[in-house]
């Protein structure tokens, strides 16, 4: 995922220091942060490689040849280490310098060259040097992080905040004006810093079958959530952003149960507000209706999108009584799960009774129960569609979904 450039002035600093090292050895160095983008690099001396090149052009690790580097123990070794050549992604032997302040790991100084040994000494001067450097950039990175969240929160939130968070969003270059953006959001029990740092991996070293967007992690209440923007295949790149923070949150915290994740339909910035609540939605529903997946985009909702909308504008609504006299609960009464599969099967008795695990004839004799309660004929196409949309309006009704919705109307209201 190409992320988005941020001037830093210790950059300068930074850079000063690479390059007088390198001119001191007359080797190329590079110096990349922890997630393997690149920070700063020297000129090269005739001895750059292809991937060299790539990272110079993209500032980004491929994700294999990160796999191939890590695999070294790079992140928890406070010496160098030399790292073989692997031809066949087109990288030559390296040496690695983590870059610590007291034990934390801030980045890596790399040469390109076997032997590069001899230069241990000279370069593990210039190490302490950049370690103080990459303090205060690390400072510096954690402050702008902290309020393009902000702005991304406020552009979600709606209200005059909205407007003046889109405005400043795109002065700073982290969207363009004619994006088209989609909004990722967790369920509440995912901790919006796990989806943070997922986004911050994804978008720091990427593949090249990626999407090129730029992905902005946020937190609105107690929700993780991504913005995503940019000019072509933002859908896609909304579904992989999705999968990604599932399978990544899952990774780091694999006894926390399911991950839930709604994604919004494509909309322009202006529109922001009223894509977060498709995404909450969605996300809600994934997580409270088992036949959903635990990734819902809002266009596969379903027929519980409209119905999760009527319940906003009439948080009073009541199933019809001929529905609600087929028991309490859709999930546990008999007779109203067996209407609801029958139809979501499009009144094919052989599925029905298939999915269901009984025999036709049982199936036969409880829709007969069914339209004795009811009144209704499961002949006639009216009154078929009256009771599946009790029946999914049922359903609805007895998860927290309307609580949640009436929740973030509240809210809306008060922004």
């Amino acid at each position: 995922m190409a992320g988005v450039a941020v001037v830093l002035p210790y950059t300068d600093a930074i850079q000063q220091l690479v390059d007088s090292l390198a001119a001191r050895i007359q080797r190329s160095v590079a110096v990349d942060d922890v997630r393997g983008g690149l920070i700063v690099s020297s000129r090269h001396f005739g001895d750059e490689d292809r991937i060299r090149i790539d990272v110079m052009l993209s500032r980004r690790l491929p994700s294999r040849v990160a796999e191939y580097l890590n695999s070294f123990g790079i992140s928890t070794s406070d010496q160098p280490l030399s790292i073989p050549a692997r031809p066949s992604l087109g990288l030559k032997a390296r040496r690695c310098y983590p870059i610590r302040d007291h034990g934390r790991l801030l980045g890596y100084v790399w040469l390109i060259n076997d032997g590069a040994e001899r230069f241990d000494e000279v370069v593990g001067e210039c190490v302490v040097q950049l370690a103080a450097r990459l303090r205060d950039r690390s400072l510096q990175v954690t402050g702008e992080e902290g309020r393009r969240r902000a702005l991304v929160a406020d552009l979600l939130h709606g209200g005059e905040g909205s407007a003046r968070a889109a405005a400043e969003l795109v002065s700073q270059g982290l969207v363009c004006a004619d994006d088209t953006i989609v909004v990722i959001v967790t369920d509440p029990s995912t901790d919006p810093e796990a989806v943070a740092a997922v986004i911050a991996e994804a978008t720091g070293r990427g593949g090249r079958d990626e999407p090129a967007v730029r992905a902005l992690a946020s937190a609105v209440g107690d929700r993780g959530v991504v913005l995503v923007a940019g000019r072509e295949e933002v859908e896609r790149a909304g579904a992989w952003f999705a999968e990604a923070v599932r399978r990544g949150v899952r990774q780091r915290a694999p006894g926390s149960g399911g991950v839930f994740v709604g994604v919004s339909n494509a909309g322009r910035l202006d529109r922001a507000p009223d894509l977060l609540r498709q995404a909450v939605l969605a996300a809600f529903a994934a997580a409270e209706l088992p036949e959903l997946a635990p990734v819902l985009s809002w266009r596969d909702t379903g027929v519980y999108g409209p119905l999760m909308l009527a319940a906003v504008a009439s948080p009073d609504l009541v199933v019809p009584p001929e529905i609600a006299g087929l028991g309490a609960g859709g999930r546990t009464d008999f007779l109203a799960h067996t209407a609801e599969v029958f139809l979501d099967a499009a009144g094919d008795t052989a599925t029905a009774a298939e999915q269901l695990m009984i025999h036709r004839t049982t199936l036969y004799y409880r829709l007969a129960q069914v339209e004795k309660k009811t009144g209704w004929d499961l002949k006639n196409g009216r009154d078929r569609l009256a009771l599946h949309l009790g029946l999914k309006m049922q359903r609805l009704l007895d998860t927290g979904i309307p609580a949640l919705l009436r929740g973030e109307e509240e809210h809306r209201g008060r922004s």
